[in-house]
């Protein structure tokens, strides 16, 4: 008798519970335009106490619209969640303007893509923007120009860097790279004992070099690592940029281009690879052995960051948490 309720409960087990908890975690880890964000915990629940001594950031990416395709909503939550925690800046990672960039400081896109859409008090504080490929179809220096006009959008060339103080002793180093400057460079050369001819990768590996903050982010548009089968790993950020990320101990790439969330990195090495190309359009996303978590969500990543640690969280457009992460440095580190 014992053994055929045994066997009647394990049935039941494989063909009922397990189906379902399987379900549950596939949600969490590769859930699709957002089918099951209610797996997921509330942003304004989770983030309602927060440090007031930390540094807080947005990351957008993949944004220009012109308010469609789930642009608007990724705005509305912006603005909910930067009420909620304060945040000092936001940075993009390029596509700033699908699909074709803008043509010049007075393209009529630049009132309907970003004034009109992030015209929130809330989202009012600098923005530090990277190029994308779409912004290439276009007039990359117009956003570069748009910086005299703009109170709010600061890109003083295609490729930058600004160090933000977090405390009276502990500084982050922020980078914004010009991936797509760098690939093309890449590209043209005949062999890899000419990188010292690429002019933005000898400026980025000696600002690595004199680099005293404790934290170093770098942004692009192109990943270095991605799951997605739509474009994947970037075969030139691998070969170009990736060791100086190894030896100088970046601590965070962030980037686009890929249309989801993503977090990424290799076995026993140091730095951590973002995706969050997540500001309008999602696609679906996979996952494979570099991958810790990926989701496919319009979205936007907030970061908190403290003298000695970083926190990330992938914030959904339905103000929910689907991922967080945080990165711990001692203060005898840089």
């Amino acid at each position: 008798m014992r053994r055929l309720l045994y066997r009647k409960l394990k049935i039941i087990l494989i063909k009922v519970a397990i189906p379902v908890i399987a379900a549950l975690c596939f949600a969490s880890c590769f859930d699709t335009f957002g089918n099951h964000h209610s797996t997921f915990p509330l942003a304004q629940d989770s983030l309602r106490h927060q440090d007031s001594s930390s540094v807080n950031f947005f990351v957008l990416s993949d944004w220009g619209f012109t308010g469609n395709f789930g642009q608007k909503n990724v705005a509305k939550e912006m603005v909910s969640i930067s009420k909620l925690v304060g945040i000092k800046f936001i940075l993009t990672c390029g596509d700033n303007f699908q699909y074709s960039g803008v043509q010049s400081v007075s393209d009529p896109l630049w009132a309907d893509n970003f004034e009109k859409i992030y015209n929130d008090s809330a989202l009012q504080v600098p923005w530090y923007p990277a190029l994308g490929n779409h912004d290439y179809y276009g007039n990359p220096d117009a956003e570069v120009e748009y910086s005299s006009l703009s109170k709010y959008w600061k890109m003083p060339n295609r490729y930058y860097s600004f160090s933000q103080p977090i405390n009276d002793r502990i500084s982050a180093r922020f980078v914004v790279l010009d991936t797509q400057g760098l690939i093309n460079s890449y590209r043209n050369l005949s062999d890899t004992t000419q990188l010292d001819s690429i002019v933005q990768y000898v400026w980025f590996r000696k600002l690595l070099q004199q680099s005293t903050e404790k934290w170093i982010i770098v942004t692009g548009h192109h990943p270095v690592l991605s799951a997605s089968t739509f474009h994947g790993d970037t075969y030139e950020m691998i070969k170009l940029i990736k060791p100086l990320f190894d030896q100088y101990k970046v601590d965070f790439y962030i980037c686009g281009h890929d249309h989801n969330f993503e977090h990424a990195k290799y076995k026993n090495e140091y730095t951590d690879y973002i995706v969050t190309g997540t500001g309008g359009y999602p696609r679906a996303i996979e996952g494979n052995k570099r991958t810790i978590f990926s989701l496919s969500s319009l979205g936007f990543s907030y970061f908190k960051m403290t003298s000695d640690t970083i926190q990330l969280y992938f914030i959904t457009d339905d103000n929910r948490i689907g991922y967080g992460y945080k990165k711990v440095k001692s203060d005898t580190s840089k």
